[in-house]
C-alpha cells in the first residue's frame, strides 16, 4: 500500500496525471513517492521504474554544484598565479572575490543539476506514457525485451 504522499500508478489516467505533474512548477521534492503497477509491464520493469523516478526525485544538485566549484576554485587559483601575482599580494579583495565567485559558480551547478533532474524525470513520464499508449495500440510491443527499455536504448 502507498504511503500517505504517494502516487499510485496503476493505469493510463493516473500515468498522465503524474505525467502532468512532472511539467508543472513544482519542486522535485515535493512530487509524491511514485509506485508504478502498470499492467503493460512486468513486475520488475515497474519496480526498476519507480526506483529510478525516486532516485531522480531525490536529486539536488550538490554534485554539479560541487563540480562547478571545482572547477571554479582551480581556475581561480590558476589564473591569480598565472597573472604573475604572488602569496604576498593576496589582500581582502582578492579574498572577497575568490569567495563570492566560488559560491556563484556552486549555485549555479546546483541549479543547472536540479534543471537536468526535473528534464529526465520529465523525458522519462514522456517515455513511459508513449510506452503504455504503444503497448494498449499494439498488445505484441509488451513482449519486447524490458531490459532495453530500462537501460535507455527504448527509453
Amino acid at each position: 500500500m502507498p504511503a500517505k504522499n504517494s502516487l499510485l500508478i496503476n493505469n493510463h489516467p493516473t500515468l498522465d496525471l503524474w505525467a502532468r505533474q512532472c511539467r508543472s512548477l513544482t519542486w522535485t521534492r515535493n512530487l509524491p513517492v511514485t509506485q508504478f503497477q502498470l499492467a503493460e509491464f512486468s513486475h520488475d520493469l515497474n519496480h526498476r521504474f519507480s526506483l529510478r523516478v525516486g532516485n531522480i526525485q531525490k536529486a539536488c544538485g550538490c554534485t554539479s554544484g560541487g563540480l562547478f566549484m571545482s572547477v571554479t576554485v582551480i581556475t581561480l587559483i590558476v589564473t591569480y598565479f598565472n597573472s604573475g601575482n604572488h602569496f604576498s599580494n593576496i589582500g581582502l579583495s582578492q579574498v572577497s572575490s575568490f569567495v563570492g565567485i566560488t559560491i556563484l559558480a556552486t549555485l549555479s551547478g546546483k541549479v543547472l543539476g536540479l534543471l537536468w533532474a526535473r528534464w529526465r524525470l520529465i523525458r522519462l513520464a514522456s517515455k513511459i506514457l508513449n510506452r503504455v499508449t504503444d503497448a494498449k495500440q499494439c498488445p505484441a510491443i509488451e513482449s519486447t525485451n524490458h531490459k532495453e527499455i530500462y537501460n535507455g536504448s527504448r527509453l
